[in-house]
C-alpha cells in the first residue's frame, strides 16, 4: 500500500503537476483550500502534508500550526512549497521547497520524512531548495 499524500495547492495546474508526479509512488489527495484539507486530515489523518504557502484564507504557515496543534496530527511530516524564501519566523515545516521544484529532489524528501525514524533523538529532515 502506498503512503498517502495530501496535497494543497490553490493552482489547479500545480495541484495536477503535482498530483500527476508523486502518483506513482505516493497515494495523493488534492485540495483547493487549507480548510478543505485540513477538515480532511482531521478525518482521516494521510501519511505527509504537501501545502502551497500562498494560498487564499488559510495560508501553509498557518495550515502547518494548525496540524501540528492538533494531537491527532502532530507526528504528521510537513513540507511547504513557495515561489519565495520561508520566513524564519514562522512554524518550520520538516522540508521547504523553493519553486520551480526539482521532482527527483521532492520525491526523495518525502520518502525521507516517511522512512521509520532509527535511533533515539532523530533529528528532523529540514531542507530549502533553491530553484
Amino acid at each position: 500500500m502506498k503512503p498517502q499524500v495530501l496535497i494543497v495547492e490553490n493552482s489547479r495546474t500545480m495541484r495536477e503537476t503535482l498530483r500527476m508526479l508523486l502518483s506513482g509512488d505516493f497515494d495523493c489527495l488534492t485540495f483547493a483550500d487549507a480548510e478543505s484539507g485540513l477538515e480532511r486530515m482531521l478525518e482521516h489523518p494521510p501519511d505527509l502534508l504537501l501545502s502551497d504557502v500562498n494560498l487564499d484564507g488559510m495560508d501553509g504557515y498557518e495550515l502547518c500550526r494548525r496540524a501540528r496543534s492538533e494531537p491527532r496530527l502532530q507526528h504528521i511530516p510537513v513540507v511547504l512549497v513557495s515561489g519565495y524564501p520561508p520566513r524564519l519566523a514562522e512554524l518550520q515545516p520538516d522540508a521547504y521547497f523553493l519553486k520551480p521544484v526539482r521532482p527527483a529532489e521532492l520525491i526523495a524528501q518525502l520518502h525521507a520524512l516517511l522512512r521509520p525514524k532509527s535511533g533515539i533523538g532523530a533529528l528532523p529532515v529540514k531542507q530549502v531548495q533553491e530553484g
